[in-house]
């Protein structure tokens, strides 16, 4: 019998085997991470990440041209790997028991770049004049970028992340003798229309459940 595409994506999306032990422990799946990259590009609709462009077949991401060298924020420190968090509003709650509604959420990630590069002096100090000299009334800028966040596990996985983020904080560290200086900025995920209205898409590619030459 021939197989229809639906059955075809269904079989090419299919899990491995389970390796859990006799007590639901999977060593596999525990999440060891081994680096990754952060990328700030210009927000423009022309840098929009598809969803099809990372879905969790593709062992590699094909990203628009403005995701160049360029626009990675360079190395990040090993004790400042990227941090998510999330701060929610008060939950809407009722007169019966057992029933709420979560607040609003806000949705971050933190992150140590060890690198003053001119990514990270643009988006934290703004525009140098033509002498390469910032007029600098604040850390953070208003604007907002595409950004796009890969990270890598020990097994192979990789996890990836695409949206619409403003850089909301910025602390520099103190400076110490033989040290690398690091700053830690925070990056706030915005909803946005690129991303219909989502603050963010993700996928992980695994070798295990998916095949290597994913297209």
């Amino acid at each position: 019998m021939t197989d229809t595409k639906e059955t075809a994506q269904a079989k090419a999306a299919s899990p491995a085997a389970s390796t859990r032990d006799s007590r639901g422990n999977d060593l596999k799946s525990v999440e060891i991470p081994i680096g990754g990259a952060i990328s700030l590009t210009t927000y423009d609709t022309a840098n929009a990440i598809k969803p099809e462009a990372m879905a969790e077949t593709k062992k590699t991401v094909t990203l628009p041209d403005a995701y160049n060298a360029d626009s990675y924020v360079g190395l990040i420190t090993s004790d400042g790997g990227p941090q998510d968090g999330r701060d929610g509003g008060d939950a809407v709650t009722f007169y019966q028991s057992g029933y709420t509604i979560s607040g609003s959420s806000t949705l971050t990630t933190t992150f140590t770049v060890a690198e003053n590069n001119r990514l990270v002096r643009r988006v934290t100090l703004g525009e140098p004049d033509a002498n390469g000299v910032y007029a600098v009334d604040d850390i953070i800028q208003d604007e907002k970028w595409c950004a796009y966040q890969e990270e890598t596990l020990k097994d192979g996985r990789i996890r990836r992340r695409a949206g619409v983020v403003q850089i909301t904080g910025n602390e520099p560290a103190q400076s110490t003798n033989g040290e690398v200086k690091g700053t830690a900025l925070t990056a706030t995920w915005v909803e946005d229309d690129m991303y219909s209205g989502h603050k963010y898409i993700e996928s992980i590619y695994d070798p295990r459940v998916t095949p290597s030459t994913g297209d």
